[in-house]
């Protein structure tokens, strides 16, 4: 075979497998590499939607949960329930002259609708059209001895179908202090389109047993009655003089004020400290939380049966059933800062 005719074979045969090759690539390899780039594609999509599915699963859950402390859907169903409740929590504690009273329900503004949210506008003015909550306010006053106050007052922060108590006092009546005047104010939540006409309402909840117990303490203390007077005892003789130990002079206005107890709660994943004061005097009513004052003392923290303030710039604890002026430094905060030897 001639060399010229040997060198045409050969690229006769590059040029088929060229071709074949080519042919290949267009038929097979390209189709193949498309159908892998859409199955990693799908495979993505798959996993984002398992992804959103699950937090989907869990909103779902969290609002069912919500939707079970609901007294209904519907506006005038929810303050027949939220009278109803109310009056039975009052009866069932024992107090009398119950007042129950409330007021129309309030949209709650949707934080995606504000300026600045970092929704659309588009989104925003689809939001403005539809109200999800709604919040009823409403009071319960009813008047009974300091127990059956009290019992109350644990009972109506015991309730589920209750989303938030606002606030309280508590006031004696009559020269003998053996009547008290409840007053609390509270506020329910409902969503129309979370509840079911036919989803069970609420029941009514005891005091749990925590609860129970504070409001033990603070009836033992009776912090609405001052202790009797010493009697006196007839002088020794010969009389001997006594030099009484000097002690600080301390404005009388913080010994008008007693510590009559501390509640400790979780509200919206951290802790919450209050910590109630009456006046001996005429009985008035204050409820502090973490940085409110009364006269010049803040509080700071309160823990157990331990109230702590911060007064002329130190820190000093009062405790249950003590006056302001008994307040005596903080000796954990003392150690702290000077450790012996």
């Amino acid at each position: 075979m001639k060399k010229k005719t040997i060198i045409i074979s050969a690229l006769a045969a590059v040029g088929v497998l060229w071709g074949g090759w080519s042919l290949t690539g267009a038929f097979y390899l390209d189709e193949h590499e498309a159908i892998q780039k859409e199955a990693s594609d799908l495979a993505r999509r798959i996993e984002g939607f398992n992804a959103a599915s699950e937090g989907l699963r869990a909103d779902r859950k969290a609002l069912r949960a919500l939707a079970s402390t609901m007294l209904g859907g519907d506006a005038d169903i929810v303050e027949h329930w939220l009278r109803t409740l109310l009056s039975a929590l009052a009866e069932r504690e024992g107090l009398g002259e119950v007042v129950i009273s409330h007021g129309r329900p309030s949209p709650v503004e949707n934080p995606a609708r504000r300026r600045g949210s970092g929704v659309n506008r588009t989104l925003r003015r689809v939001l403005s059209s539809q109200n999800d909550f709604y919040v009823i306010h409403a009071r319960l006053q009813g008047v009974g001895t300091f127990e059956q106050t009290l019992r109350a007052l644990a009972a109506v922060r015991g309730q589920p179908w209750i989303h938030r108590v606002e606030g309280f006092t508590i006031s004696p009546r009559g020269k003998d202090r053996e009547e008290f005047v409840l007053k609390v104010d509270l506020s329910t939540l409902f969503a129309p389109d979370l509840v079911k006409p036919d989803d069970p309402v609420p029941a009514l909840q005891s005091p749990d047993s925590g609860a129970s117990k504070r409001v033990a303490s603070l009836v033992a203390r009776d912090p609405f009655h001052l202790a009797s007077p010493p009697a006196e005892e007839p002088a020794a003789s010969p009389p001997v003089a006594v030099v009484p130990r000097p002690v600080s002079p301390v404005p009388s206005a913080y010994a008008r004020w007693r510590v009559t107890g501390v509640v400790e709660s979780l509200q919206g994943g951290g802790r919450v400290v209050e910590v109630m004061l009456a006046r001996t005097d005429t009985g008035e009513m204050k409820t502090l939380r973490r940085g409110e004052s009364l006269l010049d003392a803040t509080l700071d923290d309160a823990a157990g049966e331990s109230a702590f303030f911060v007064l002329d710039g130190k820190r000093v604890v009062v405790r249950t059933g003590q006056t302001l002026a008994e307040a005596r430094p903080d000796e954990s905060v003392h150690s702290a800062e000077h450790p012996s030897g």
